[in-house]
């Protein structure tokens, strides 16, 4: 059968909507229905929204997800999985760059906005009463309306302004720090595939350069990329990133040749403070970026010493082709999906084969070799042992490569080489003090050996430069919680729940909070909000048993102890649940066991589920072996 423009597109949208929890129904499926090929299909659908198949079909789905929060009362996740995403992180993801505002956010915001709508809805019921009373009613429920929304909008303001005092004081952003502060914005472009890589590209370096100044706080690119198409204004990204800089930039290459048009804008004005545009090749990009960069950092007054004016005058490579395979193999790696992952190395291997000298290909390919460990894609000892080759070679070819140091950090952690950690997140930071991540895995290595303020510290600097890392902030969280500081902990959670709600780790953060307080029941709930969200996460049901034991259901947790395997990697899972079931001798028998493969409960030495075996000698035999028992040298400021 062959359609008409109009058919087509409503039958297309209309088997995406029939299909829209369906993962097998594919492109070819589309095909068949409509007797179109690929070839036509991509054409008509690029055609009438500018957009790719899949894109196109993504946008469909998101307009039902808004029409699911409009007209129903479903929960997030529950929207998500109606529309076929495969998370609800992913859905939070897609859903605010589709339309500004995360899916919470936007349900709140509607419903001001009918709150806002009475005036029309008591006009119709007055309209029964006489023209003068009509009138004049009118008058009064306009007014009095007009007062209640002006107060609305007042005490709003008030506490939001409030509120984001205290959290500025709490992660400790003072007005100092926000007058040198700054965030890059995804840079816009010809709306294609190579173009938005190379845009990326520009917006990367100058990130990559401006972050290299100490004093400067430069918010991460994983935080800026959630605004790429916002349509939300300076002041709210000002306000939502706590920064006092914009900075926005236009790209366009034509042949061999590229300009970059650059805006400074002065947030909480909403003011174009200052504005250039570079010229030339394309090939030179990287160079002109850098000088960007500087011309940028004299115009917020900060002064570069020789040294930080030799490290923005290097070049990460030469080749731009290369570039571009480094960029986009960095996109994959962080989904931190395990095929993205080992598609990222491929991407990387591709970059060093064009320039055999580009170190940060070889730290990003070490980073993915170690996360291929973690999500035991690959064994620890290969993922170890690839990991360490590739930052070892980082290193070689750019001494002051802070990823590189801060992946061997991250093995030597997990080895238990707690001093070599310590050392190695040093010199990472001493040449990357401004990344968010490297910030925060210190901050975990801190917690693990009980420096508990001073990993507060790190992780607090890890959200100001990255405020919209779900991760980051959960760590922050544990980080408050181990320390006992309920009250940061409880702020932190606030943040947490109003941008985080619906991801698995913000549940898993609480929970602990509430284990740490030996409230067992709220810690329960929490472990099965989140076991709902991450269905294939083991270690939800792993605690939940842990939980449940701790409220006096050994049966049940004896009954799961049988069914779990006897394997070195659930040694520290046996461990935690006899714990909760008070049976020190099986504890200690698990942790000795585990100890001796390497294979510990995180946190040991500080976490209270172990809290009754302090004073226990084989306890103490055990931390001895794990190298947290002797004293950890003292920080380096």
């Amino acid at each position: 059968m062959i359609y008409s423009e109009n058919e087509w597109l409503e039958k297309l949208n209309q088997l995406i909507e029939n299909n829209l929890d369906n993962p097998n129904y594919t492109t070819d499926d589309y095909c068949r229905e409509l007797g179109l090929s690929r070839s036509q299909l991509f054409r008509l659908v690029k055609e009438y929204s500018q957009l790719s198949i899949s894109l196109y079909i993504r946008q469909r789905k998101l307009l039902k997800a808004k029409e699911l929060l409009d007209n129903s009362d479903l929960k997030i996740a529950e929207v998500s999985y109606q529309i076929g995403m495969d998370s609800p992180q992913s859905f939070t993801k897609f859903f605010t760059r589709e339309f500004g505002v995360n899916p919470t956010g936007y349900r709140k915001n509607k419903s001001i906005q009918e709150v806002e709508t009475m005036d029309e809805i008591v006009d119709i019921e007055v309209k029964t009463e006489t023209k003068t009373h009509q009138k004049r009613n009118k008058k009064y429920v306009y007014f009095g309306l007009s007062f209640i929304a002006l107060m609305f909008f007042v005490l709003a303001f008030y506490f939001r302004e409030k509120e984001n005092n205290a959290s500025n004081t709490e992660r400790g952003v003072s007005a100092k720090d926000r007058e040198s502060s700054i965030v890059i914005l995804p840079f816009k472009n010809a709306n294609t595939p190579e173009a938005t890589f190379f845009a990326d590209g520009v917006m990367e370096q100058i990130y990559e350069s401006l972050s290299l100044i100490e004093n400067l706080k430069v918010i991460s690119k994983s935080s800026a990329t959630l605004f790429r198409e916002t349509k939300k204004t300076i002041p709210q990204i000002m306000s939502e990133l706590h920064v006092d800089y914009i900075l926005e930039g236009n790209v366009v290459q034509f042949g061999e040749q590229v300009r970059v048009s650059i805006e400074l804008i002065k947030g909480n004005e909403d003011r174009t403070i200052w504005t250039k545009s570079y010229g030339g090749e394309a090939k030179d990009i990287i160079a002109i970026m850098n000088h960007v960069a500087k011309e940028i950092a004299v115009e917020l007054d900060q002064k570069l010493t020789t040294e930080q004016t030799q490290k923005l005058d290097k070049v990460p490579t030469s080749n731009i082709e290369a570039y571009n395979e480094y960029l986009q193999g960095k996109q994959l790696l962080m989904t931190r999906e395990d095929n993205k992952i080992r598609a990222s190395l491929l991407k990387f291997d591709a970059a060093i084969a064009i320039d055999p000298n580009f170190s940060l290909a070889y730290s990003n390919k070490a980073a993915a070799y170690f996360s291929l460990g973690n999500i035991d894609e690959i064994s620890l000892d290969s993922s170890f042992r690839l990991a360490e080759k590739a930052a070892l070679k980082a290193i070689r070819l750019d001494a002051e490569n802070g990823m590189a140091y801060a992946v061997l950090a991250n093995i030597y952690k997990t080895q238990n080489k707690w001093e070599q950690a310590m050392t190695t997140f040093q010199i990472a930071l001493k040449h990357n003090p401004n990344d968010a991540q490297i910030n925060y895995w210190y901050s975990l290595v801190l917690r693990s050996i009980g420096k508990f303020d001073e990993a507060i510290e790190y992780s607090a600097k890890a959200i100001a430069l990255d405020p919209l890392h779900s991760m980051i902030l959960v760590g922050h969280i544990g980080n408050c919680s181990y320390a006992r500081k309920f009250e940061l902990a409880k702020t932190a959670i606030k943040d947490g729940e109003m941008l985080f709600n619906d991801a698995y780790m913000i549940h898993w953060a609480i929970a602990f909070y509430h284990l740490n307080r030996e409230d067992y029941n709220s810690a329960l709930k929490e472990f099965k909000i989140g076991a709902q969200l991450a269905p294939r996460l083991k270690e939800f049901q792993h605690y939940i048993t842990y939980t449940k034991a701790k409220l006096g259901q050994g049966e049940q947790a004896k009954q799961y102890l049988q069914s779990l395997p006897q394997t070195p990697g659930n040694y520290p899972y046996f461990a935690i649940i006899y714990a909760g079931l008070d049976d020190r001798e099986n504890c200690l028998k698990y942790l000795e066991m585990g100890a001796n493969q390497n294979m510990i409960p995180d946190y040991l030495k500080v976490s209270a589920i172990f809290k009754f075996l302090q004073n226990d000698k084989r306890f103490q035999a055990v931390l001895q072996k794990v190298g947290l028992l002797k004293p950890i040298f003292d920080l380096q400021k």
